[in-house]
């Protein structure tokens, strides 16, 4: 593996979220949240739950959303819904480095940063309203507007921000450190339930998206997972030897000024403003493409879910100026009044539902039938060509031979496999073709014309998934052809259609019997299983709520075997998706256990936000019409349809009327168009 390949996996958004994960979310975890010990654990729990998060994610890069949206709703919906939660994700990614970025500027400037701007002290832990914050989200989004684009120098600036974190770090804890938060209680202060806060917060930290799964890509995975492990591991370990949980009344935004204090290092709060301010530029401008990137996803007509105006690129900074505005003014509106607490609980939820939604999905899709499965005594259909030979004539005085003739053809035409030769039935004879048919055939199955190779004694059979050798026709092949048209005739139609009558449909040997696909009885049990692994995961989140450890244990093992023994049911597995049910099944088991951990300051945020996006979801389908799919008349279809009317006259006589139709779309409402239906009587 290259190191330019390990470089393009961490600058194309693994780098950011590492950066927002070691100089952010560690931090507010170990002074806000739970014991620094305790982080220890959550970073190696969630660096399980990142790899099958990722795994899940990276099987649907070739999914092909246009055919999905074509042919079901839900799971076009259920994509949909993830992909939604994911902009919420970077939303909240966003304004809590905002926020970050502001505070960094006011302890830059002693405090008088806000004063100046606000005209009054504002708390000192967190700035409300946050102007400054507000200001550095409408500044990068200027900037984007105007052609900014990311480059791996951002990427540079951000490592190096790390870089000088980690040594200040570092050096408090070499002058300063003990190991004392170790001979206490290593999940404080709720138990289990710390560890899972501290682990569902920690989630996002981790890489969203493997590379192509290859060799090179396998590897390269797997190094960017070990380094942003390790990353935050040595992070925790440097916290737990400066860091003494205790319960604090006030949530402290930015808790490196309050441990440099503490430790006697003030001196050093504004080199490690400086460093903060850089890393968390630099990942701010890395996650926003990402933003609006998702923005005009869903304006494009793979998705349909916004209008295709809003990816419109400028020509002049080759950017598109909507989507941007529209990423920029939703994380102003969060930097400005949401606290840093409720955006890190949100950005834990939205990130842990979209994994949950695209798990749910990989879990039921494989094994739901693609169509009506027939009976499995019927096989596969396969063609072969028929022998061009009469058949030869059998004695007609033996009346047993004629019987055992019957009695073969019988057995044939019910086991539908081709049986040994029957002593009653002779081998047809070869018949010599003329050279002509024998040109026009070779032409037709694309073989050269000329030399015209010889038959072989046996037939020459093109038979697919066939056993053995074919049994003798029943079509008796004429003695003599009609040489009037066929000789004579160059037409191709007349020859694609001689060489029709010779085709002969043949039933595929058992080689089609040992492939399981989904069928209706498979589907129902795959539904009881996937209800059965619901009622697990709900007792287990029962339990660890209740502290009631034998339910909680119960309920794991339950989806554990549930999700293996549903690996033998039929399932389609030549696809692009093939996941693990067991990798499915635990990812969402940890999806709802972290969930419930963080839900408490987040649900009402990602309970409109999910409202909003099944609005977005069903307002085109049901609602308006397909309104942002309208272009112009002259694109839409017409259809037009012939129907016949029958009037009488008063006098008793009849005559009938045809007229042509032609149906339009509906135009949007407040344009002047043409009627819906023009008709005209012919």
């Amino acid at each position: 593996m290259s190191s330019a390949s390990l470089l393009d996996a961490l600058c194309s958004g693994s780098g950011a979220r590492l950066a927002l994960g070691t100089t952010v979310i560690a931090y507010l975890i170990v002074y806000n949240e739970a014991a620094a010990p305790g982080l220890i654990f959550a970073t190696l729990l969630a660096t399980i739950y990142g790899a099958m998060a990722a795994r899940c994610k990276s099987s649907l890069r070739s999914l092909q959303m246009p055919y999905v949206r074509a042919t079901n709703k839900f799971d076009f919906g259920c994509l949909f819904l993830a992909t939604w939660m994911d902009a919420l994700a970077a939303m909240c990614a966003c304004a809590a480095l905002a926020r970050t970025l502001s505070a960094c500027l006011d302890a830059m400037t002693g405090g008088l940063a806000r004063i100046l701007i606000l005209g009054r002290n504002s708390p000192a832990n967190e700035p409300w309203p946050d102007v400054l914050g507000v200001a550095v989200v409408f500044l990068v989004t200027g900037m984007f507007m105007l052609g900014l684009e990311h480059s791996k120098a951002f990427s540079f600036i951000m490592t190096l921000g790390m870089f000088g974190l980690n040594a200040i770090l570092s050096a408090v804890g070499w002058w300063r450190g003990d190991f004392a938060a170790w001979s206490e209680n290593y999940f404080q202060p709720n138990g289990i339930s710390s560890l899972f806060l501290a682990t569902a917060l920690l989630s996002y930290a981790f890489p969203c998206v493997w590379p192509p799964q290859n060799r090179s890509g396998r590897l390269t995975a797997v190094m960017v997972l070990a380094l942003v492990s390790i990353s935050l591991l040595l992070t925790a370990i440097c916290l737990s030897t400066v860091v003494h949980y205790k319960p604090r009344e006030d949530y402290v935004a930015v808790p490196l000024f309050n441990i440099l204090d503490d430790s006697g290092f003030h001196k050093l709060v504004p080199a490690s403003a400086c460093m903060i301010l850089m890393t968390s530029s630099a990942a701010f401008l890395e996650i926003f493409p990402e933003l609006y990137g998702i923005v005009v996803r869903l304006a494009t007509s793979e998705w349909r879910i916004l209008s295709k105006q809003i990816s419109y690129e400028s020509s002049d900074s080759g950017n598109p100026v909507l989507a941007v505005f529209i990423a920029g003014s939703l994380c102003a509106m969060l930097a400005f009044a949401c606290p840093l607490q409720h955006l890190s609980y949100t950005l834990a939820a939205s990130h842990i539902c979209s994994i949950f939604l695209r798990a749910f999905y990989l879990l039921y899709t494989p094994y739901r039938p693609k169509f009506m499965q027939p009976n499995s005594s019927e096989s596969s259909l396969s063609y072969s060509r028929l022998s061009t030979a009469p058949i030869a004539k059998s004695n007609s005085s033996s009346s047993s031979s004629g019987q055992t003739s019957s009695s073969s053809r019988l057995k044939r035409s019910l086991w539908n496999i081709g049986l040994s030769k029957q002593g009653g039935l002779k081998k047809p004879k070869n018949k010599q073709r003329n050279k002509p048919e024998l040109e026009k055939e070779w032409l037709l199955l694309g073989e050269p014309t000329s030399p015209c190779p010889q038959r072989a004694d046996r037939d020459v059979e093109s038979t697919i998934l066939s056993d053995g050798e074919p049994p003798p026709s029943d079509f008796e092949y004429p003695d003599k052809f009609d040489k009037s048209d066929s000789d004579t005739s160059t037409d191709i139609d007349a020859i694609v259609d001689e060489y029709r009558q010779k085709i002969k449909v043949t039933t595929a040997g058992p080689l089609e019997r040992s492939v399981r696909v989904p069928t209706v009885s498979s589907w129902r049990v795959t539904i009881f299983s996937i209800i059965v692994i619901g009622l697990g995961i709900a007792l287990c989140v029962a339990g660890l709520m209740l502290h009631w450890a034998p339910a909680a244990f119960t309920g794991a093992i339950g989806v554990f075997i549930v999700a293996m023994m549903m690996g033998i049911i039929p399932q389609y597995t030549g696809s692009v998706i093939n996941v693990s049910p067991v990798l499915c099944g635990m990812s969402l088991l940890l999806s709802v256990i972290f969930f419930s951990a963080c839900a408490l300051h987040s649900w009402p945020g990602v309970l409109v936000w999910l409202l909003a996006g099944l609005v977005l979801l069903m307002r085109c389908d049901k609602y308006c019409c397909n309104c942002f799919e309208h272009t112009t008349i002259l694109n839409a279809q017409l259809i037009p349809s012939v129907s016949g009317k029958t009037s009488s006259s008063a006098g008793g006589m009849t005559a009938a009327a045809s007229s042509t139709s032609i149906r339009m779309p509906r135009p949007p409402k407040g344009v002047i168009s043409l009627p819906q239906r023009v008709s005209g009587i012919r």
